[in-house]
Parts: structure tokens; sequence; C-alpha cells
């Protein structure tokens, strides 16, 4: 195990994610870790309805926006080039209703600091998932190659 590393709470191991991250000013350090066998005992629909709300395109790229700071509403419309506050409204309920996103004061949205390193270990994951289809769109975009699209691969022993 490495260093500074959790022990693991029973004998199905650990999987963990953290780091340091600094974006527009803010400054966040998180590491968390959780047992495989609990994470696989908890109930599936909160976790689920946590991956949906930050599963669907328009939402995935408000979460992008606001990790970056406090955007007032017309600012956030602006910046996704939506037309109507109606459809903005909506992926903002259901953004907050799972807590990735809060209104710190009214008319205003962002992403909770203690939400930072879950939206970015949502990123992470995905990329790790995505891997040949998002190379295969940064390709279509005329994106080089990027190390950050880069396939897991997983150890020799696993299944």
């Amino acid at each position: 195990m490495q260093a500074g590393m959790p022990q693991a709470p029973d004998d199905s191991g650990l999987v963990a994610y953290g780091g340091e991250v600094k974006i527009s000013g803010y400054e966040w350090s998180w590491q968390m870790a959780r047992s495989p066998s609990v994470l696989l005992s908890l109930p599936a629909a909160p976790l689920a309805a946590v991956l949906a709300a930050a599963g669907h395109p328009a939402r995935f790229e408000i979460l992008r926006i606001l990790i970056r700071g406090p955007r007032p509403i017309a600012e956030l419309q602006s910046e996704l080039g939506l037309s109507s506050p109606g459809q903005l409204y909506h992926h903002l309920k259901t953004l907050s209703g799972v807590g990735l996103i809060h209104q710190p004061e009214r008319g205003v949205y962002q992403v909770p600091g203690k939400m930072v390193f879950p939206v970015l270990a949502f990123a992470a994951a995905a990329t790790d998932v995505a891997g040949p289809a998002l190379n295969a769109a940064l390709a279509d975009q005329g994106h080089p190659g990027s190390e950050a699209a880069a396939p897991f691969n997983p150890p020799p022993n696993s299944p």
C-alpha cells in the first residue's frame, strides 16, 4: 500500500481518489477512500441519481463552467449559448437536487468546494472508460492526442 493511504476497513481493498487542484484562484486538497465491498452494497437509486444528473451533456457542461467559480444566471446562460433560461433552470434544479451545485446567493450558482473533487473524479473516470471513443472525438475536433485521454490499462492479473 502507498504511504499516506488509509488502511482498508476490510479485506476487499480500497478505492481512493484525491489530489490538489488550483482553479480560478481557488485551491483544494482532497483525499477520499472507500471500501469496494461497501461501495457495492450501497443502494443503487441514490448513486444512479447523482450519475444521471452529472451524466447529461448539458449538465456536465454546466458543472465544467461552475467548477471554475460562481456564475450569475445571465452569465451562465450566455456561456452556454442558450436563448431561454427555462431549460437552464431545469438543469440547475436537477444538479441542485443531488447536491452537485448550490446557490450561494439569489441568481448565482456554484459547485460547492466539497463537490469539486467528486466532479473532477467523474471526469477522470469517464475519461478512463471512454478511452478510444474520446480519442476519436478529440481527433474529429482537430485536437492532437491527449495524455488525459490515454486509455486505461488494467494490471495484467485483472480479469
